[in-house]
């Protein structure tokens, strides 16, 4: 059994926010698109990151054997912070976010949804999406990232 915790391949600890790659599928199938100066949807693999990418980090041989979900991570955001640099789209894969502690606001496809501790916030693929902490302590999030379509399709040729 492999277990995992929010203190494995912990990174970005400090003011701005502190994550942990739990477990990653060793195949990246899925896109991360956001919008450039213009409004159009580019791949953020090919844009400067302001910050260190979570998508683009590996985890260890033991915690890299997802075969059907994308990523789990966790992620403390402290009280004013967001869980990513920018609102972002997945069209490939839905997404669900567990909220562990605190509490926040999830905007999902332009609309904007207030959270606490014990709610799940589900993303359909294509919906552009973020989450933010509007309250005073930091607030926990467990995301859990899974190919569908396309995606799916690009998981099973990589297999």
């Amino acid at each position: 059994m492999t277990v995992a915790n929010q203190h494995i391949q912990r990174y970005n600890n400090g003011r701005d926010l502190f994550q942990s790659l739990l477990f990653n599928n060793p195949h990246r199938v899925i896109k991360y698109l956001v919008r450039n100066e213009t409004g159009d949807l580019v791949d953020r693999a090919d844009q400067n990151a302001p910050v260190r990418r979570l998508y683009e980090t590996e985890a260890s041989a033991e915690h890299s054997c997802l075969q059907t979900i994308q990523f789990v991570h966790h992620m403390l955001i402290p009280s004013g912070g967001r869980h990513v640099h920018e609102l972002h789209i997945h069209p490939d894969a839905e997404e669900l976010v567990v909220v562990t502690e605190g509490s926040g606001l999830a905007t999902v496809a332009g609309e904007q949804y207030q959270v606490q501790a014990g709610d799940v916030i589900y993303i359909p693929p294509s919906a552009e999406h973020e989450v933010s902490n509007t309250g005073e302590v930091p607030l926990g999030v467990l995301f859990v990232n899974v190919p569908t379509g396309a995606g799916l399709k690009n998981l099973q040729q990589a297999q």
